[in-house]
């Protein structure tokens, strides 16, 4: 039997993947298919738009302070050009 990955990831160890499929909605990702199989990964779908949120808001509130993409990006573990092209208002 195969013991599921529980370990917990650090800050700045690529916890936030910004790929660009990760980044378009779950129903929108190859693969995803809607059902009762599903039910733990359909109930996950609010949080997780709240948390896209919360981190939009949060990028936004540091670049009005003055944050660079770099130390934006830094703290994301991405790219400056990857975290520019997808928080940029």
């Amino acid at each position: 039997m195969t013991r599921p990955n529980t370990s917990v990831r650090q800050p700045g160890s690529g916890a936030l993947d910004l790929h660009a499929e990760a980044l378009a909605p779950p129903t929108q990702q190859s693969g995803w298919q809607p059902g009762p199989i599903a039910g733990c990964t359909a109930a996950a779908l609010p949080p997780l738009a709240r948390a896209r949120a919360v981190l939009a808001s949060a990028v936004a509130a540091d670049r009005a302070t003055g944050a660079t993409w770099d130390e934006i990006a830094a703290v994301l573990d991405v790219s400056a050009d990857t975290v520019a092209r997808h928080y940029r208002t």
